[in-house]
């Protein structure tokens, strides 16, 4: 395992693992861009954000669409 583990890892982590292709939007800001199925879906979500959702065990789709 590597010493240099994100905060954001293991959020992200599950979001890949429901099939969700999950890239940095901003490294400077800790936003990442959630691409679900179909050409144009897609959103923007902050660390703190993907954070809040796991600890409150809403970390999928439904979830960061909540968001707004």
């Amino acid at each position: 395992m590597s010493l240099n583990k994100n905060k954001f890892d293991d959020a992200l982590a599950e979001l890949r693992e429901q099939g969700l292709e999950v890239t940095v939007c901003s490294a400077l800001n800790e936003t990442w861009y959630i691409k679900d199925d179909g050409l144009f879906t897609g959103y923007i979500a902050s660390g703190a954000e993907l954070l809040e959702l796991k600890s409150a065990n809403k970390l999928n789709i439904r979830g960061i669409k909540s968001l707004g």
